[in-house]
């Protein structure tokens, strides 16, 4: 009898482990954001691009720096809407000591050089399905122009 208790204890010892569920499909909505996330991160790591976060000072050198302070406006067309207007986005920026504006696309002349705020991230989409896939913090672009 004890030996028939023990060949049932190693034979449960010895089943394998119920596997695992796979995690499930992602929506192609999530793709096609996660798809957008990766395309804007490759341009802010674009040769002549200096990317920062809000309060986050970003140096062009030769004196010219700029540190978002504030975004005063995001009316860029969402990604999966179709749009007359592309629309914008306006920065409240410090830029080597002076506060100043910045509209996206939009070189801006300084003492130390021009900048043009080129990329900024995330971009809206109209829907965003944030119990799968956080919305980023904003990260923005410059460069000399």
């Amino acid at each position: 009898m004890r030996a028939l208790i023990l060949a049932f204890a190693l034979a449960a010892c010895t089943q394998p482990a119920p596997a695992e569920a796979p995690p499930p499909a992602q929506t192609e909505l999530v793709q096609r954001i996660q798809a957008d996330l990766e395309r804007i991160d490759r341009e802010l790591a674009a040769e002549g691009v200096v990317a920062a976060g809000l309060n986050e000072t970003a140096d062009l050198g030769g004196g010219l720096t700029v540190t978002p302070l504030e975004v005063l406006e995001d009316s860029r067309c969402p990604a999966n809407v179709d749009c007359v207007w592309a629309g914008q986005v306006r920065l409240r920026v410090n830029i080597s000591g002076a506060e100043a504006e910045l509209i996206s696309d939009q070189p801006l002349a300084t003492p130390n050089g021009t900048i043009v705020l080129a990329v900024v991230r995330p971009y809206p989409f109209q829907e965003w399905p944030e119990d799968e896939i956080a919305i980023p913090p904003y990260r923005f672009g410059f460069r000399r122009d």
